[in-house]
């Protein structure tokens, strides 16, 4: 096993003890502390001072003993809050992960917190930890990173903003059908029936998974979010039942028409999400803070409604899509490489060259 580097020097209140308590957390499961990192609104940069809660990140060695007995974990957690309430700016929470957890399983599956990792090191303020063991994966993040295909920051940007129906998630379809048939309320004729309006309807969502014309042994019908509205029904029928099925599931993208209910801290990350992915595709790395923070400091704190934050996302989102294909600066994962990093934690090869 590689030795490991000193630690760096505290960089804030607190650090000797987290840095400490990781250590601890470590050796109570037979574990060697590789990296570790103040994580969230810290490394980010858009902390606001007095509300946000400590988030520290790392990676461990898992011992080989651990291995061999098929014990060792893939995570280790400690955290002063509890599930009886909320986190305050008091509390800490630090999760560490496996290096063959982060290497071999959640890079190469997109998640992004593991990539956000990747690039931590970029901050060294927020730098508690580091083992020379890591030299190589710091150095080479795209060949741990998907650039090309992977589409994992655009997912993740999408699920913090589907919830109050941004277009191409399920509950977008419904309000954009929704929408529609209130706009047509006295324009319909009397008793018109849903077949002459199902590829209208389909058009206006743009959305081949949640919304589509669809045929059947009984004829033409409308997909729309996991229900087939056969076209011989009438336009009252289905306009009631979409009615009912945002009643139902649109709720909280009812109120968010109405700058209601809205976790403006989920839509930060959702613009965060977009930055990064751009910055990755455009400079070949993630740097932190990131140059966007008071913007999105501003987004937290609610300094914006939600029906200029859609546009804004979704503009945004065509826009990486676009600059992928064309990007100056790609990655792939390289699976052999991330093996040999892990190997090289243990010595059992050498690290992987610079």
């Amino acid at each position: 096993m590689n030795a490991s580097a000193p630690p760096l020097p505290p960089k804030l209140p607190g650090a000797s003890q987290y840095l400490a308590q990781a250590h601890e957390l470590c050796r109570e499961h037979g574990a060697t502390l590789l990296f570790l990192t103040l994580f969230g609104s810290s490394l980010y940069g858009t902390e606001s001072p007095g509300k946000s809660d400590v988030d520290i990140r790392g990676i461990f060695l898992p011992s080989t003993t651990s291995l061999h007995l098929q014990e060792a974990t893939k995570s280790l957690h400690y955290s002063t809050g509890n599930n009886a309430r909320r986190n305050t700016a008091q509390d800490v929470d630090i999760d560490l992960w496996s290096v063959q957890h982060w290497l071999l399983q959640l890079l190469p599956a997109g998640d992004i917190g593991a990539l956000d990792m990747l690039f931590a090191p970029s901050h060294p303020a927020c730098t508690l930890y580091r083992s020379p063991a890591l030299d190589a994966v710091f150095a080479n993040p795209l060949k741990l990173t998907d650039t090309v295909s992977g589409r994992a920051y655009a997912e993740y940007s999408l699920g913090q903003a589907k919830q109050y129906g941004i277009k191409g998630s399920r509950v977008g379809a419904l309000r954009r059908v929704g929408h529609w048939l209130a706009e047509q309320t006295g324009n319909l004729p009397a008793h018109a029936k849903l077949l002459p309006c199902i590829d209208v309807i389909a058009g206006l969502c743009d959305d081949s998974e949640h919304c589509f014309a669809v045929e059947t042994r009984q004829g033409k019908g409308l997909h729309l979010c996991g229900k087939t509205h056969m076209g011989s029904i009438g336009m009252e029928e289905f306009a009631r039942r979409v009615q009912g099925d945002m009643q139902r599931d649109g709720a909280r993208a009812l109120e968010a028409e109405h700058n209601n209910g809205i976790d403006f801290k989920a839509l930060s990350h959702a613009v965060r999400a977009l930055y990064q992915v751009e910055e990755l595709l455009l400079t070949g790395k993630i740097v932190f803070p990131l140059q966007q923070r008071e913007e999105l400091r501003a987004i937290k704190e609610g300094h914006s409604t939600w029906s200029q934050l859609e546009p804004y996302i979704l503009e945004r989102l065509a826009q990486v899509d676009t600059l992928r294909r064309t990007a100056p600066h790609s990655g792939t994962y390289q699976p052999d490489f991330a093996k040999q990093c892990v190997l090289a934690c243990y010595g059992h090869t050498p690290p992987p060259k610079l």
